[in-house]
């Protein structure tokens, strides 16, 4: 119970101090932190700061109500915000992009593609997003004509009440959030997908179609070799199939209502596997949209659109609150595209007489080997070692005061953990040494280990590159402890903090935790543009590495593997935000994902390369800082300011100007080739294209981190070849 707060009896309740009980259970929302295995003092700075969070944001939307009740134009004001809303405008940047990039697609003379394969394409999946739009407002009025309950959640939970929101004279104004998520897959309730956000059907279903399109395009008029188009073309067709796939699967979905959640969830899941895999069989060999996977075998295709819809349902079921359906949809898809890259790397090595046409002819290079070995083998790890990691997680949930009632009872415990620990650690050496290293040796020819070393000592670049990291992350250290690491001092003598000064309590958390996040957006700029700029082969390398270290300490966090899994977790915790509300802590991720998936995707154009390292180094990170200091004019239905959109422009612009000529002037042969061939109609559609991301930063609810790289590497690679 919070102090100064009265219950419905008029009577002020005593403070208690939940926390410090250890027999508190905390709320779900409380975090892993919670567990006893964390130490006291670490759990209630973390809870504090959260419910300090939440209390902020109370209070702002308190005032809100009130000066909106205080003046007759703010009320009309805000009525005109609540009827237009951000969905409309965030569709329309989905739907212009998309279709500008099949039209240059369909427009392109030299692309392989034919035009009614893309017209075909197209079809297909605007039909099938119109479906999804008219049956599920059929559904909707339905259930709004019936008498019976009237939610899927209902459905789902009996007794649960409904929610419902009132104004300051208790008047009923709305049943739910008006971006809660809307299309579902799996028969999931709007538990199991990000609050605060909608559902990003458009940007899940077309984000990956036309990155894989505007990549197709700047290879065909780059005249490239004609066997590395059908391996670009094979993945566009991989994506454009997962995303009628998931159109299929929303559609059903609305017509599950009346069935029991455990027959939707598993049953839905297990009868889509075979479905997809008939219905894959029909279209690849039947239909004449797909004519690079008609030559790829068929059990490959079966695979990577088997293991797409798993990554899906572990989204739904297992990462509940970490995303939405359109960011699961891309995370899914690029998994998906991942694994297909890795059975094509192994049916080269050990089925050569089923090896696609297009994988003969092309060179297989060591590096991108390593990163698909490095991504696909951490998951292979995450799966195997599964049991060992729920063993762990189970140990570190267990409260003390049952499990160490006695010293030897607390001695017997901790052996348990140890020996989980171990055994983890043990397994995943096994499997990267007996496993993936020898089908990765098998397909290049050389030993992954040897070959990393001799990559790295034979250019001294690569070792200046690597002693230069070195150093930006120990001075980012320092700067992190002498300056961004530190308590308010009103926390100091009251803890944890509930009194009136709350607001200003809040607000210093957030400004503070705001920097912390932002700290890191400049750090992706220090270290990762001289990366693309003089190594961008060594970058991607260090990419894969980071992300799957990235994935191996979401392992031990998670799980609380011994010894470093507590550590890690009150340290992340620091970080999160209400996007971090899941099981998992993705906010790192998606900004290494973010930063590393334009320099992944590589691109004859050195700006296309730096376009995720320049919208959350310099766009994203401006928008913030400026829209929460001087922001004062929204954006319709949105709590973007019109100052932090120009701030993202502006920035994005400058740095990008300044990076470009001071790189051409040191020599860097890139940004000369790119400085020389770039005039002013270049630079008028790269403003333009910094001008929709940003728009798109402005009205899309989707994660920044990895939605907006990928929309504005997409924009610049076609704005380059105009």
């Amino acid at each position: 119970m919070i102090s100064g707060v009265e219950d419905e009896s008029g009577k002020t309740p005593a403070k208690c101090n939940t926390i410090s009980d250890p027999r508190h259970t905390p709320d779900a929302d409380e975090g892993f932190a919670s567990s006893s295995s964390i130490e006291e003092d670490q759990i209630s700075e973390v809870i504090r700061r959260k419910r300090s969070s939440y209390q902020l944001q109370n209070n702002v939307e308190k005032r809100s109500t009130l000066d909106f009740k205080s003046s007759p134009i703010d009320a009309g004001r805000k009525i005109l915000e609540e009827k237009i809303s951000m969905a409309p405008v965030e569709a329309i940047l989905w739907t212009f992009s998309f279709i500008w990039v099949f039209f240059q697609l369909y427009t392109d003379d030299n692309s392989s593609f034919n035009n009614s394969i893309i017209a075909g394409w197209t079809t297909v999946v605007w039909f099938g997003i119109l479906l999804v739009n008219i049956s599920r407002k059929s559904t909707e009025f339905e259930l709004s004509e019936s008498s019976a309950a009237s939610s899927d959640d209902l459905l789902d939970s009996p007794k649960e009440k409904r929610r419902v929101m009132y104004d300051g004279n208790k008047k009923k104004l709305s049943n739910g959030s008006p971006n809660e998520s809307v299309n579902r897959i799996f028969g999931a309730s709007k538990t199991s997908f990000r609050a605060n956000a909608d559902d990003g059907l458009l940007c899940g279903v077309l984000l990956l179609p036309m990155v894989a399109a505007a990549k197709l395009v700047d290879g065909s008029r780059k005249n490239i070799d004609q066997y590395q188009i059908a391996y670009v073309q094979v993945r566009l067709e991989l994506v454009l199939f997962m995303s009628v796939i998931l159109l299929l699967l929303v559609f059903t979905n609305e017509y599950l209502h009346p069935l029991k959640r455990v027959i939707r969830k598993r049953g839905l899941f297990v009868s889509s596997i075979l479905v997809s895999a008939l219905f894959t069989i029909l279209i690849t060999r039947l239909s004449p949209l797909t004519p690079i996977l008609a030559e790829t075998p068929i059990a490959m295709t079966i695979v990577s659109i088997t293991m797409f819809q798993w990554f899906l349902y572990i989204c739904v079921v297992t990462l509940k609150k970490c995303f939405t359906l359109g960011e699961m949809c891309v995370i899914s898809q690029a998994a998906a595209v991942v694994v297909h890259g890795a059975t094509e790397y192994i049916c080269t090595a050990y089925y050569s007489d089923s090896t696609p046409t297009y994988l003969h002819y092309s060179d297989i290079s060591p590096s991108m080997v390593l990163i698909h070995a490095l991504v696909v083998g951490m998951i292979f790890i995450g799966v195997i070692t599964y049991p060992l990691l729920r063993q762990s997680r189970r140990l570190a949930q267990r409260p003390y005061w049952r499990s160490l009632p006695t010293v030897e009872n607390a001695s017997v415990f901790q052996n348990k953990k140890l020996l989980a620990g171990v055994a983890f650690y043990i397994l995943t050496a096994i499997i990267v040494l007996f496993i993936i290293a020898p089908i990765t040796k098998a397909i290049t020819g050389e030993n992954p280990f040897m070959w990393t070393l001799d990559f790295l000592y034979m250019s001294p670049s690569r070792m200046f590159l690597c002693l230069y990291w070195s150093l930006t992350v120990i001075t980012t250290v320092v700067v992190w402890v002498l300056i961004l690491d530190f308590v308010p001092q009103s926390t100091q003598n009251e803890r944890p903090f509930f009194g009136s000064n709350n607001g200003a309590e809040g607000k210093a958390l957030t400004s503070a935790l705001n920097k912390k996040r932002k700290l890191f957006h400049a750090l992706s700029v220090i270290m990762f543009v001289p990366g693309v700029l003089f190594e961008l082969a060594f970058l991607q390398l260090a990419f894969g590495v980071a992300l799957s270290g990235f994935i191996y300490l979401e392992y031990l966090r998670y799980f609380a593997v011994w010894p470093w899994g507590k550590s890690l977790h009150v340290f992340l915790t620091e970080f999160i935000d209400n996007r971090d509300l899941g099981p998992v802590i993705l906010s790192h991720i998606y900004l290494l994902l973010g930063c590393a998936s334009p320099v992944w995707l590589g691109s004859s154009n050195v700006l296309a390369s730096l376009s995720g390292i320049l919208a959350l180094g310099f766009g994203d990170a401006a928008a913030s800082l400026v829209g929460k200091r001087y922001g004062r004019y929204r954006w319709p239905g949105t709590k973007k300011t019109v100052e932090g959109t120009l701030a993202f422009i502006v920035a994005v612009f400058i740095s990008s100007l300044l990076i470009m000529y001071s790189s051409a002037l040191i020599g860097v042969d890139d940004a000369t080739r790119f400085v020389a061939s770039a005039g002013r109609s270049e630079w008028l559609n790269y403003s333009l294209v910094i001008t929709l991301t940003a728009l798109l930063e402005a009205f899309s609810t989707q994660n920044d981190n990895i939605i907006i790289p990928l929309y504005m590497y997409t924009l610049v690679v076609l704005g380059h070849t105009l």
